[in-house]
């Protein structure tokens, strides 16, 4: 794979916003790793929109599952907003999906 991916990091008061385009895989997750660490560690709350995301493999959805777990674990709000069908469907068949879409409902 290795397409071309971009993250954009803004943030709004509290809240760090991280845009992801293009595909997210093995190839380049590690890009997001990066972005979404240091995130997680200049803020309390932490959304990832993946509306404009068009391709990810395993490797890049459990990027994203890494991203929750460590806000999580630092007790920082996390959501997503806008996961595309193809990542719910790797997630959930790893039994993953709660990981990142727990109590507010995104994804519906």
């Amino acid at each position: 794979m290795g397409t071309e991916l971009v993250v954009d990091r803004t943030n709004d008061g509290d809240l760090q916003i991280i845009e992801i385009r293009g595909v997210l895989d093995a190839g380049n997750v590690e890009q997001l790793a990066h972005v979404g660490f240091e995130a997680i560690c200049e803020s309390r709350q932490l959304e990832m929109r993946l509306g404009s995301l068009t391709d990810v493999d395993l490797t890049g959805a459990l990027g994203i599952v890494a991203l929750a777990r460590e806000a999580r674990d630092r007790e920082i709000s996390f959501r997503v907003q806008a996961p595309p069908v193809e990542l719910r469907k790797l997630l959930e068949e790893q039994d993953l999906w709660q990981e990142i879409s727990e109590g507010d409902g995104s994804g519906e």
